[in-house]
């Protein structure tokens, strides 16, 4: 019998991992509402932006919970930068710095809803101009 995380609604084989998994939710998002960029692990879910776009609308993604699948750091405007990729958009790297300060207003407008591809296939937002 499956046990749910009460964050965020993912299944797991046993009860504990279910409490551990909701527990790490809600550190990481108490560590973003504090100001902090909590340090991230694959597995760990976070919130992600939407993402439109005007040419190539095939690659659009409704924001939501998203699983981290990477964590790296990089070099952005000359300082050392997290950035992670997760499993509803493994082509993109988001930058972490900027999402962990998003996590309130992006947990307050998507809830327990998942991150998923939202394809737009109407020619005029498909040019790739």
């Amino acid at each position: 019998m499956p046990h749910t995380c009460a964050e965020t609604g993912r299944n797991f084989e046993d009860a504990q991992r279910a409490r551990q998994s909701e527990e790490r939710f809600r550190e990481i998002q108490a560590g973003c509402d504090a100001g902090r960029v909590p340090d991230l692990r694959p597995g760990d879910v976070i919130y992600v932006e939407t993402e439109l776009y005007l040419s190539h609308g095939a690659d659009d993604i409704e924001g939501g919970l998203a699983e981290v699948t990477e964590v790296r750091n990089d070099v952005s405007a000359g300082k050392a930068t997290p950035f992670v990729r997760v499993g509803s958009d493994p082509s993109a790297l988001h930058n972490w710095r900027l999402l962990a300060a998003e996590q309130k207003e992006l947990r307050a407008r998507h809830g327990k809803s998942w991150s998923h591809p939202s394809p737009d296939l109407r020619p005029e937002f498909n040019r790739w101009d």
